[in-house]
């Protein structure tokens, strides 16, 4: 008689885990009818004391430990703005992870950047430094490390490589809001910061993004930016630089202050739960949790990794455990490792013409991440974040249903 749910055995999870995504309430509410009676819909007509937005700014910048905070349309156009500010130009070569979200990397290519990809580390699924050092050559301007699923990358090992060779960073934050490094917020130790507000993100309005800096001057670039070329302090209709309308919404701002409220006490328990998880999954042959590194001071995830051993597992495949632990109520995917260089956009070079100016981009199927390859076909297996916004109870179900895959794998051969 079979046991597992994959061979029409009882399921181990009957019920929903964690919450319901995306969390709203009362405050949402009351910051929506503010914005929708008093006509001010937009962020150009108040200040930043009276403007949900300028609220916003200022107080997800003192969340993250940073000074600045620019707020943008969406992550996406927030990694460009950050990538203008800091002076780009066509054919400036940006280092970037094979693991992570494409815009990553087509936000360089929007601004005539050519992105270059390299393998991450095995042991946390971050930027390995040492791939970033070895492929910084005369065109390399800047480093674009993400915090790949929220979890915090080695800064300092980054910063130095960085310094040594006169390089910018930019931190792709959109996987890490709450994420603390070193006891410092994502986002706020390099040149920029840039994070997404999109609906599945750990803080959400539908869409948006912004960008934190400590630095007075990339301030001042990235406001110009995303305000049409305007000065803070001057004329109004008076435009220094071109730049495009990057504003986000009052009513983006409104969502966002309500999130924002919350955040805190929902990064200490999905860090606390994930933290259950793990004394779980070391106790599971065939699993195995990202160890945490000595910098990860908060981990508030935007997916949760773990580790499958296929031949722990009596060499049954990835896709086969996941394909069971489904059937047991624990939907699991990959998150972003699929490689990004291998996207058609890649593959097919398909960016335009002279986007480069004088310069011809790589071959980029050829650019050799054989880790990243390795752990999205093999290895990685990811969790959403919703998940663990319930009790431990919830954590011991998913032990439970990999347990049950564990000790009945021979259903599965």
């Amino acid at each position: 008689m079979a046991k597992l749910a994959i061979n029409d055995g009882p399921k181990v999870i009957d019920r929903q885990l964690g919450k319901d995504w995306p969390i709203s309430g009362d405050i949402e509410r009351e910051n929506l009818m503010e914005v929708l009676e008093s006509g001010r819909w937009w962020r150009g007509s108040g200040d930043s004391e009276t403007s949900k937005v300028g609220r916003f700014e200022q107080a997800f910048a003192e969340f993250q430990d940073a000074k600045y905070g620019v707020a943008i349309t969406n992550g996406t156009q927030a990694i460009e703005c950050a990538l203008k500010a800091v002076g780009i130009e066509p054919g400036d070569e940006v280092i970037v992870p094979a693991a992570t979200f494409v815009a990553s990397a087509t936000a360089c290519i929007l601004v005539n950047a050519i992105p270059i990809v390299v393998d991450i580390d095995p042991e946390n699924y971050q930027i390995d430094p040492d791939a970033a050092a070895a492929a910084i050559g005369e065109r390399t301007v800047g480093i674009l490390p993400v915090h790949y699923g929220g979890y915090p990358c080695d800064m300092d090992a980054v910063q130095q490589i960085a310094d040594r060779h006169g390089l910018w960073v930019i931190e792709d934050a959109a996987h890490a809001h709450g994420s603390l490094w070193n006891g410092r917020g994502c986002g706020s130790i390099g040149d920029i910061g840039s994070f997404s507000l999109q609906m599945g993100k750990t803080l959400t309005a539908g869409e948006g993004g912004i960008c934190l800096t400590n630095d007075d001057d990339l301030a001042a670039m990235l406001y110009s930016y995303h305000h049409i070329g305007r000065f803070e302090g001057r004329p109004f209709y008076e435009h220094h630089i071109v730049a495009s309308n990057l504003r986000m919404t009052e009513w983006q701002a409104a969502v966002l202050l309500g999130g924002l409220s919350r955040l805190e006490d929902q990064a200490e328990t999905r860090d606390r739960n994930a933290r259950y998880l793990e004394d779980g999954l070391r106790q599971i042959e065939g699993v195995a949790p990202i160890e945490r590194d000595e910098w990860v001071t908060r981990w508030n995830f935007y997916f949760y990794h773990f580790k499958f051993h296929s031949e722990q597992f009596g060499g049954i495949p990835r896709a086969r455990f996941v394909e069971a632990l489904g059937a047991e109520g624990l939907g699991c995917g990959s998150g972003h490792l699929h490689p990004i260089q291998q996207n058609p956009l890649f593959v097919e070079r398909n960016w335009g013409p002279a986007c480069f100016g004088d310069n011809e981009p790589p071959d980029y199927p050829s650019m050799p991440t054989p880790e990243c390859e390795r752990i999205y076909e093999e290895e990685g297996i990811s969790l959403n974040h919703r998940l663990f916004l319930g009790g431990t109870e919830d954590m011991d179900l998913m032990l439970e249903a990999i347990q049950k895959v564990r000790d009945n794998v021979d259903e599965l051969r």
